[in-house]
């Protein structure tokens, strides 16, 4: 069972097929199976060779030919590729100097801090 479906699996996984055309797999042997009572010296591989690669036989049964898995096209992907419409001209920003003198005079001011404290001495008013 399963080689089965590593059987019906694999071409979906290797080749991005859809199920319909795995599905079809038992006419392409069936079609194969006709093909070699016509003429028993066709091997599989030449049969697949015949129907995919080259030229088929005059046997009139093009419409069978066409019902054989991955024989027509199915385009249900969609590829979207994003092309710039115009040509990109990178230019070098100018780059100005707003500080000329960078010369900054921090001070660090801190309060006393025996005036925030909570436990001080207390203090006279005048």
């Amino acid at each position: 069972m399963n080689k089965v479906v590593i059987f019906l699996l694999f071409p979906i996984i290797a080749f991005n097929a859809s199920v319909r055309e795995v599905l079809k797999m038992p006419q392409l042997i069936s079609h194969f199976i006709q093909h070699h009572e016509l003429n028993s010296q066709i091997g599989f591989i030449d049969f697949l060779e015949m129907h995919y690669f080259g030229e088929d036989l005059n046997d009139d049964d093009d419409e069978e030919d066409m019902k054989l898995p991955f024989k027509k096209i199915d385009g249900h992907h969609v590829i979207s590729v994003g092309v710039p419409a115009e040509k990109f001209i990178l230019l070098k920003a100018a780059c100005l100097n707003l500080l000329t003198d960078c010369s900054f005079h921090y001070e660090r001011k801190h309060s006393n801090p025996t005036f925030g404290s909570l436990f001080r001495p207390p203090i006279a008013i005048a």
